[in-house]
């Protein structure tokens, strides 16, 4: 009787699972990058610092956030998601982001950003040989952790990430309440309309895109726990995003006060040196060793869920290969670039990101938009949303190459946030909100939300099956 009840018995999601999931996911966004915004933004924004930190929440971290539950809600990967625009598209958009964030941009970027910051700058080993070394070793502790899919999350929620978190507090907290002289005056960008140019910060994190990727390992921790129903991995994912969303918050909002505390603000070039010099300053040789600890965690998690994340992909899209075999090759794909050089990196896969960035925004707007309405069938606005803002990324891409005149570029000067880097917006709105209105026109059956729908048929499945 004992064994029948336990095998009939619903899997129990302990609150300390769901933590190490959202310290995962939270230490899988903070990358090094996320490390050098904040604090640029509190030297910057000057007395602006409260509206400008609060347009950066909203794109760096509330988007994310829903973006990874949208995903969960959705029962699909980037695959299917992507698909609703077209079946050829979702492949080939799927691929690119994989490679593009992955082991051809945000992972070998990763590497020599955790060598470039958190070794040579530190402990002056600099030359060929040793970035070799440093990045081997880095990627050789990041194939360790990700051999074993299931202990993913252990391995960054429960050690990895409290340890990022400790040693970012301790900077944080001594920073905070050592340092104390009055804002800088506010720059030109966040003068006008500060909020606004704090959402492009947020944006320019490119982490939504990113939250595409790890969604998938997301819901596959919860898997490995035993935990299938629709509902359950849905409600599940959603508390460990809000919780890897917390921990952002509270990050940013300490770097970037931090920041806005520093003296001879004008001197320092980017985050990096700000946060450098705020740790020698108020922690002496000490500091050093935190920076440095700080940097390399943050590259290091970062590395790890991006390679568990293109090797479950790849694995799902080409079972014929195994995961560890996938997780092999972009490890080493990963320490091959990396070596290139952190400038080098830039300039290939830079590009890249940014002709596929606003097409994710595109999706995964739309598909938040989908959870909600009456009518289920909304394609044209999936593939028009979706074109529109491939086309003028592609223009800003061939005019930022070369390839068209910068008359072209000129032109085009009229639409709303063009000059920003996002020119595609306004138009891809208004282009979506028509084709979303002959969508609508064309099918009037009347269907529940996306969302009801979604939760009545894991109900159904809970009624008529009593196992997971």
């Amino acid at each position: 009787m004992a064994t029948s009840s336990a095998s009939t018995s619903k899997p129990k999601t302990p609150v300390a699972t769901v933590l190490a999931v959202g310290l995962m996911l939270f230490s899988m966004f903070f990358g090094a990058g996320n490390l050098i915004f904040p604090p640029m933004l509190g030297v910057e924004s000057g007395d602006s610092f409260v509206p400008a930190m609060a347009g950066f929440l909203l794109t760096g971290v509330l988007f994310p956030v829903i973006t990874v539950i949208a995903v969960a809600i959705s029962g699909s990967g980037v695959r299917d998601l992507a698909s609703r625009a077209g079946t050829v598209f979702g492949v080939v958009f799927s691929v690119v982001t994989y490679l593009s964030i992955g082991s051809f941009y945000a992972m070998p970027r990763a590497a020599a950003i955790g060598y470039e910051l958190g070794i040579e700058s530190t402990f002056g080993l600099s030359g060929g040989w040793w970035r070799l070394v440093c990045t081997t070793v880095f990627f050789g502790i990041a194939f360790a952790i990700v051999m074993f899919p299931g202990q993913v999350a252990d391995a960054l929620g429960k050690v990895l990430t409290p340890i990022l978190l400790i040693l970012l507090g301790v900077l944080a907290f001594v920073a905070i309440r050592s340092l104390d002289n009055p804002p800088a005056p506010t720059a030109e960008k966040y003068q006008s309309n500060p909020l606004v140019a704090g959402i492009l910060e947020g944006y320019f994190t490119m982490d939504s895109i990113a939250a595409l990727a790890f969604a998938i390992i997301v819901v596959s921790s919860f898997g490995s726990q035993g935990l299938t129903r629709h509902r359950h991995v849905v409600k599940m994912t959603a508390i460990s995003a809000s919780v890897a969303g917390i921990f952002l918050l509270a990050v940013y909002v300490a770097l970037g006060v931090m920041g806005t505390l520093m003296p001879n603000k004008s001197s320092h070039a980017d985050g990096a040196a700000i946060l450098s010099t705020a740790s020698k300053m108020t922690l002496g040789t000490t500091g050093d060793m935190v920076f440095s600890g700080v940097v390399l965690l943050a590259c290091l998690t970062t590395a790890v869920g991006l390679i568990a994340a293109s090797a479950s992909f790849f694995n799902e899209l080409l079972p014929g290969i195994s995961y560890r075999t996938w997780a092999v090759i972009f490890t080493l794909i990963g320490l091959g670039v990396s070596n290139l050089g952190l400038e080098r990196i830039l300039g290939f896969s830079g590009p890249v990101i940014g002709l596929i960035y606003p097409a994710a925004i595109a999706l995964i707007a739309v598909s938040l938009v989908h959870l909600f309405v009456r009518n289920h069938h909304i394609p044209l606005t999936y593939r028009t949303a979706v074109t529109v803002a491939l086309v003028f990324s592609t223009i800003d891409l061939l005019v930022n190459s070369g390839v068209l005149p910068e008359s072209t570029a000129d032109s085009l000067a009229w639409i709303p946030l063009f000059a920003d880097g996002l020119g595609w917006l306004v138009p891809t709105l208004i282009v979506a909100a028509i084709a979303f209105a002959i969508d609508m026109n064309r099918d009037k059956r009347r269907a529940e939300p996306l969302i009801s729908g979604e939760i009545d048929e894991s109900l159904q499945s809970d009624v008529n099956t009593p196992n997971d």
